[in-house]
């Protein structure tokens, strides 16, 4: 079975998911394909050759086909009009927002394109670390215990440390510090604050 790898995206995890592809295709030299999502939501389809940190670096992808998404696949516009790809089924590759919240997949299943990859409701209640814990807690499923914090609330002096502060919604390494004293609370919680409104801007 053949398959087409899916990276890159609009989010901090960017060239993590870059790095990742580039990965993959060394381990699963069968894959052939590779289509590369830019942070302005530009899709590429890339040569296998060109599969080499520095080309995405150099912005140097720019250069490759530039194609689009359209009903059971993706296209390319020729001098001719549109040319379909005919492009395996996917493997969604994409890390952190857009490949995790559920965006590529939604727009994946919208246009009924083939894919590898968690579903729409999968990626909100896992990206969203708050509606994981509900949903463990709901279906009996042991976790540690957790406090909600939004950045206009006084912060909370009942603290047990050593803590971890983690961003409600970004990735797995993204904004997340170990807390051992309330005096080392607010700068953790700072950052973490201040990663989330990164992510968005």
């Amino acid at each position: 079975m053949s398959f087409c790898i899916l990276f890159g995206g609009k989010s901090y995890e960017h060239e993590i998911s870059i790095v990742s592809a580039i990965a993959l295709k060394k381990l699963l030299p069968q894959v052939k394909h590779f289509v590369f999502l830019d942070a302005l939501h530009n899709f590429y389809l890339i040569p296998i050759q060109n599969m080499q940190s520095k080309f995405f670096s150099s912005k140097e992808y720019i250069k490759a086909q530039k194609i689009y998404p359209k009903k059971d696949g993706f296209y390319l516009r020729t001098f001719f009009g549109e040319k379909p790809l005919n492009l395996p089924i996917l493997i969604n590759l994409i890390h952190g927002g857009d490949g995790e919240d559920g965006s590529v997949a939604s727009l994946l299943d919208f246009y009924g394109i083939p894919y590898i990859g968690p579903r729409n409701p999968a990626c909100v209640l896992s990206f969203d670390k708050e509606l994981t814990k509900l949903l463990a807690k709901g279906r009996g499923v042991l976790s540690l215990e957790y406090r909600v914090l939004y950045r206009d609330m006084p912060i909370p002096k009942n603290l047990t440390f050593p803590l971890i502060i983690k961003p409600a919604r970004l990735g797995s390494s993204i904004g997340i510090s170990i807390v051992e004293s309330q005096e080392k609370l607010q700068y953790a919680l700072e950052s973490a604050f201040l990663a989330l409104l990164e992510s968005v801007s």
